[in-house]
C-alpha cells in the first residue's frame, strides 16, 4: 500500500467521523470499491479492509455518537410535538449506553428492539460515557430521571449547577431574574369573572382577545392564552376576580418537595442546584432540600450519620416549554449529569 492509498483511506475515515448523513458517502464508497474489485484485482484485500472499516465507523457514528428519539409527550410544544422523531447528539455530553448485550446499538439494528429508542430499560443497565462539554442553558436534552427511570424525557435545560431556580406560575426565575425567553411565552390561564360582558368589552379595549383561538368560555370563566405583558395588563385592569395558571395532563403529579417545603405546581422554589464540589452543612433545612439527592444519585448509604457533605455530581433543572402540561424538574427534581443522554439537534 503506497502513500496515496494510505491518504485515501485516512480521508475516508475522517469523512465518516465528520459527516452526519453517511449513507450517501457509504453508497459512493461501495460503488468505487466494486469498480476496483472488477477492474483491478491487486486492490482486493485493501478494498475489503476499507469497506469493513468504513462500515464499522459508519455504524459507530450513527449509533454511538448519534441517536434518534421519539418525543413521548407534548411537554415541548410548540417546538416539538409528541410522537415526532428527533435526532440526538450523544458524544458531546457523554452518552448513556446499555450494558445488556441484547440491547447494544449494533444488535438492536438487526433485532428491531424498541426499548432503546423509548428508554424503557432499568437504570442498572445504563453505562455513562465521558463527555467533552457540559450542558448549556436552553439546550433541549434527552435524559432520564432517577425517580422515573422507565423512560426518556425530553425537555429544555434552564438551570445550571450553582443556579438558584424558582418557577412562578410557569415562568422561570434564575438567580432572582425572570428568564427573558419566558416573558414572551404564552401560557394558559383560567380567568374568573362575575360580569362576562364587561370582561369581554374590556378585553377588546385592551386587545387581549384577538381571535377565537385565544380563548374558550364557560359560565363564569374564560380559558385563555396570555404572555407576560397580557397577563399584567389584565390583572391591572381589575376586570377579573382571579387568574389561575392551568395544570393539565402530565403536570397532574406530585411536586418535588411539596410535602416538606410546601411548594406547588404554580409556585416552586427557590432551590439552589448542587454542583460537583459544593459543600453543605446538613442542617434540618438542607436535609429537607437535598436529602433525596443524597439517598438517590449521590448514593450515600446513611446520610443521617453525616454532619456535612460534598456533592459528587452536577445537577441541572429541566423545564418543558409547554409549562402547563410537562413532567419536568418541578416534579422529578434536579437531574444529575450522569442521567443526561443527548442534546437534541433537530426534527427529522
Amino acid at each position: 500500500m503506497n502513500k496515496r492509498d494510505r491518504l485515501i483511506g485516512v480521508l475516508l475515515i475522517l469523512s465518516v467521523l465528520f459527516f452526519q448523513y453517511l449513507w450517501l458517502l457509504l453508497s459512493v464508497l461501495l460503488l468505487v470499491v466494486l469498480g476496483i474489485l472488477i477492474f483491478d484485482t491487486r486492490y482486493d484485500r485493501y478494498a475489503l479492509v476499507m469497506v469493513v472499516l468504513v462500515l464499522l465507523l459508519y455504524l459507530s457514528a450513527k449509533f454511538m455518537f448519534y441517536e434518534t428519539y421519539l418525543v413521548p409527550t407534548k411537554s415541548m410544544l410548540p417546538v416539538l410535538n409528541s410522537n415526532v422523531t428527533v435526532r440526538g447528539e450523544k458524544w458531546r455530553y457523554g452518552g448513556i449506553y446499555l450494558s445488556a448485550v441484547e440491547e447494544w446499538p449494533l444488535v438492536t439494528m438487526f433485532t428491531h428492539s424498541s426499548k432503546y429508542r423509548t428508554g424503557k430499560f432499568a437504570a442498572k443497565d445504563r453505562i455513562k460515557m465521558i463527555g467533552f462539554w457540559k450542558p448549556k442553558k436552553n439546550d433541549i436534552l434527552a435524559y432520564y430521571a432517577p425517580v422515573d427511570s422507565s423512560r426518556i424525557h425530553i425537555e429544555r435545560c434552564i438551570g445550571l449547577p450553582g443556579d438558584v431556580v424558582s418557577v412562578e406560575e410557569g415562568r422561570a426565575v434564575i438567580n432572582g431574574k425572570e428568564r427573558e425567553e419566558d416573558k414572551m411565552l404564552s401560557l394558559r390561564y383560567m380567568a374568573y369573572f362575575s360580569d362576562y360582558m364587561r370582561f369581554r368589552e374590556a378585553c377588546k379595549e385592551l386587545s387581549l382577545l384577538m381571535n377565537s383561538d385565544d380563548y374558550s368560555v364557560s359560565e363564569d370563566a374564560v380559558y385563555m392564552s396570555l404572555d407576560k405583558t397580557m397577563l399584567d395588563r389584565l390583572r391591572q385592569g381589575g376586570m377579573v376576580d382571579s387568574l389561575v395558571f392551568r395544570q393539565r395532563g402530565e403536570a397532574r403529579r406530585k411536586v418535588f418537595l411539596a410535602d416538606s417545603c410546601g411548594w406547588s405546581f404554580r409556585h416552586w422554589g427557590p432551590y439552589k442546584l448542587p454542583y460537583k464540589g459544593m459543600r453543605i452543612e446538613l442542617t434540618p433545612e438542607n436535609r429537607m432540600l437535598y436529602g433525596s439527592l443524597l439517598r438517590g444519585p449521590e448514593r450515600v448509604a446513611d446520610p443521617d450519620k453525616l454532619t456535612s457533605y460534598v456533592f459528587q455530581k452536577d445537577y441541572y433543572f429541566m423545564l418543558g416549554d409547554n409549562r402547563g402540561n410537562s413532567l419536568d424538574s418541578r416534579f422529578l427534581g434536579p437531574i444529575p449529569s450522569c442521567c443526561i443522554e443527548a442534546r437534541i439537534l433537530h426534527v427529522d
